[in-house]
């Protein structure tokens, strides 16, 4: 028997997408909520997690401080009355439901003949007014604002920018280069391109949680670069085995003092480190295609529950 599961997602235009199946399980962004076997909600929150009773999975990508879960008013109410097998995320301390972040499409390498002797940044927003108060922009800020970087980002995200204690100083950074750098996205292959320029690229995270690991380091390492990067005990355990990069904390998070080192190390040496590690495996679970079989699986497994029947959904070919 065939069951329907209405697919949700306002930032990623779901009513654009066709139905598909899997298993016996029928996906569609036009199935109504009243008929659906079970409710798949991604990225936006929305009232339909809180007036469903049947099998539901909220799949976010955002990390915790997000304003999905702390301002929003329905993403505070889901944070609060959803089950942990409710809420799949990078974080679920239930290991079933704790779903990667998705770091690419591929880990396809890309290389420019010619590098400049420089470190680049590329952030589109400066984290407000006050990003010194917040313990998730502190340090990546103090990095890429750092004079031997290259920053690139938005124009209107960074014209706030002040440093403390000028607060009333608000402008560009110094070392802001223009605007945004080349690429639709951070996959795109023009962006890719854009680092592949440079020898040093300062990839930190905009939060230091578990488990908390994006595209970053990961296109650092595709484009040849020498990543800069602050990571989480759990991070280092898991995703990074294997991996180089160099860490602000073993410079007492000193900017100038974190990058001159890493322009001074052999980039030949760290890319051969690197490519093995993207080639090991390790990273295969955070590719875009094994994040939404994961999600899926997940689904398709509440459902046939709810339903009585046992089907093991990770057998299910796609």
């Amino acid at each position: 028997m065939k069951y329907y599961c209405r697919v949700v997602s306002e930032q990623f235009h779901a009513l654009e997408w066709p139905d598909w199946e899997r298993g016996n399980v029928v996906f569609s962004p036009r199935a109504s909520l009243k008929e659906a076997a079970g409710l798949l909600a991604i990225y936006d929150p929305t009232e339909e997690l809180l007036q469903f009773k049947g099998p539901k999975l909220w799949h976010t990508m955002e990390p915790i401080w997000h304003s999905h879960y702390r301002r929003h008013r329905l993403g505070k109410k889901l944070a609060r009355a959803l089950s942990e097998d409710e809420w799949v995320h990078y974080a679920n301390p239930v290991k079933q439901y704790r779903v990667p972040v998705v770091t690419g499409r591929s880990f396809s390498k890309t290389r420019q003949a010619n590098y400049r002797e420089r470190a680049v940044a590329t952030v589109n927003y400066s984290g407000g007014h006050f990003w010194w108060m917040k313990r998730h922009t502190w340090l990546r800020n103090r990095m890429i604002t750092c004079p031997l970087v290259d920053l690139y980002g938005n124009e209107q995200g960074w014209s706030q920018f002040s440093r403390f204690p000028c607060v009333w100083k608000k402008g560009l950074p110094a070392n802001f280069c223009g605007g945004k750098a080349p690429g639709a996205n951070l996959h795109d292959p023009l962006f890719l391109e854009f680092l592949s320029g440079y020898k040093v690229y300062v990839c930190l995270e905009n939060s230091c949680e578990p488990y908390w690991f994006t595209e970053k380091l990961v296109n650092a390492a595709r484009c040849g670069c020498i990543p800069v990067y602050h990571a989480h005990p759990t991070v280092r355990e898991t995703f990074l085995k294997g991996a180089f990069w160099i860490d602000p904390k073993d410079f007492a998070f000193n900017p100038r003092r974190t990058i001159e080192y890493a322009l001074a190390q052999d980039i030949h040496r760290i890319r051969s480190i690197n490519d093995a590690w993207l080639d090991s495996g390790i990273l295969d679970n955070t590719k875009q295609d094994r994040v939404n079989e994961r999600v899926l699986n997940l689904m398709v497994d509440k459902i046939n529950l709810s339903k009585g029947n046992f089907t093991n959904a990770s057998s299910v070919q796609k």
